[in-house]
């Protein structure tokens, strides 16, 4: 079986992996001796890549119909790669002015927003000192109404005292009447007894 390989497979030139000289000028020059391992046995069919390199170059000379549909369909491809690209660019342009514009509009809904906080802040402090203001105006009337109130006790506790003087007063001359309507009928009955 080995003699069936041996016959089957020639060596090429490819199968040398350093050098295509035969071994005796590699010993002559010194270098060490390059042992070629063969392998399994190549089918029928097989081709090396510098045929199937030549096959190519020799089937795109351009005078063939295969070479000319292989050109359309480089030629359509590119076509179709341009266009691709150019609906991507466009897409890419349009979704770049979207971001645009929305960056846009917060940034104007932001200043708008600024703005209104400003303004905001200034009426909060107008009408924080108009509060202020008021707030000391009804301070000062609430001191006053409490002085007046004081004074209205005050000048009540006299008009008390007065009339319980007064009270007292009536209470003494109700008290001296009495006494006197008793000596009145004393002295009426004494003088009636001395009538008779």
């Amino acid at each position: 079986m080995r003699d069936s390989i041996s016959t089957t497979s020639q060596p090429t030139d490819s199968e040398l992996p350093f050098s295509s000289q035969p071994t005796a000028n590699g010993a002559a020059s010194g270098e060490p001796e390059v042992v070629v391992i063969k392998g399994p046995p190549r089918p029928e069919n097989y081709s090396s890549a510098t045929s199937t390199e030549h096959k190519e170059q020799s089937t795109m000379n351009g005078t063939t119909p295969a070479a000319l549909n292989v050109r359309r369909s480089i030629d359509r491809q590119r076509k179709e790669q341009r266009a691709v690209s150019s609906i991507l660019s466009g897409v890419g342009l349009a979704l770049l002015l979207i971001i645009a514009g929305f960056a846009s509009l917060s940034a104007f809904g932001g200043y708008v927003l600024w703005k209104q906080i400003q303004n905001q802040s200034v009426t909060l402090g107008v009408m924080e000192q108009r509060i202020n203001k008021e707030l000391a105006l009804l301070q000062a009337r609430d001191a006053e109404l409490a002085s007046g109130l004081d004074s209205a006790g005050a000048q009540l506790a006299k008009q008390l005292s007065t009339v319980e003087q007064i009270k007292s007063q009536v209470n003494r001359n109700d008290k001296d009447i009495s006494t006197l309507r008793q000596r009145l009928s004393m002295l009426e009955g004494d003088s009636g007894d001395r009538r008779r």
